[in-house]
């Protein structure tokens, strides 16, 4: 019975630290997709509006890196 409750709490404790490793590495959270296009990116046809906050984004591409960059449109 007691390797049982070992092995759920050391299931929890996996599950948070993924979660936290997660959190750092994804690279999303961290991009400030603004106003001003970086050099090298250009414009597609793309355009997407964001059902929460309503605001319209044009997507950039950079043909070298494979990147993209949402710029914010009003």
């Amino acid at each position: 019975m007691i390797y049982i409750i070992y092995y759920i709490v050391f299931q929890i404790l996996l599950f948070i630290i993924l979660l936290i490793i997660s959190k750092i590495k994804d690279k999303r959270l961290h991009q400030d997709h603004g106003e001003i296009v970086p050099p090298g990116f250009e414009p597609t046809n793309e355009v997407t509006i964001d059902p929460v906050s309503h605001e319209k984004r044009r997507v950039y591409f950079n043909p070298k890196t494979g990147d993209r960059y949402y710029k914010v449109e009003k």
